[in-house]
């Protein structure tokens, strides 16, 4: 279900992340002659009300416009970003991996349909009966609990999941060949999608 207004959603793609096994800042890579941030934001600007870059870089990130929030729990993961992002939005946070460019429209409304007719703490997807936390959204109800998780070391967003009132919805008929999922963490990775293998390891 397509809706003509922005969602009332936070919008949060997570660019904090260390990159260990690819020896760039992930968010900035060029594919198809157009930066992953950049191909994120054209995505999200026209979908949601609130829109964050949750960096702990954030000269990277200026020139862009949007709010950049850094995280209080540093290179912990997509955890601490979607802690910041809740610290600072007005509404549920609806949390991007910022090397998952193909992420497909109609998978985010089904996702937020879905989280907002069931009152969900957490809706994530599943495709092809593997777990994806993100894209995912995540309630403004559950700060507390990740904040005491972070606090704890405890970061498995896996755990944080099956924890709390979360649904997990298969994509599959939504997103056949599963794009929206497909990551970069290897040169190889870039390599193949740059040779246009876009293909889900799922």
């Amino acid at each position: 279900m397509q809706l003509s207004y922005k969602l009332p959603l936070t919008s949060a793609i997570l660019a904090g992340g260390k990159s260990t096994r690819i020896k760039k800042t992930k968010c900035l890579i060029t594919i198809n002659n157009e930066k992953i941030i950049e191909t994120l934001l054209k995505k999200m600007k026209n979908v949601f009300q609130e829109i964050f870059i949750i960096t702990n870089s954030p000269e990277l990130y200026f020139n862009y416009g949007y709010p950049l929030i850094g995280d209080a729990y540093p290179f912990k993961g997509p955890m601490a970003g979607i802690h910041a992002a809740m610290k600072n939005s007005k509404y549920d946070i609806f949390a991007f991996a910022c090397d998952m460019p193909f992420i497909k429209e109609k998978l985010i409304f089904e996702l937020a349909e879905k989280h907002f007719l069931n009152n969900a703490e957490i809706t994530v997807s599943s495709f092809k009966d593997k777990l994806y936390p993100l894209p995912g959204i995540y309630s403004k109800h559950i700060f507390s609990y990740i904040e005491n998780l972070l606090s704890e070391d405890k970061l498995s967003m896996t755990k944080l999941i099956y924890d709390v009132k979360s649904q997990i919805i298969e994509v599959a008929k939504i997103d056949k060949e599963g794009v929206s999922f497909i990551n970069i963490n290897t040169e190889e990775d870039l390599e193949n999608l740059k040779k246009g293998g876009i293909t889900c390891s799922a």
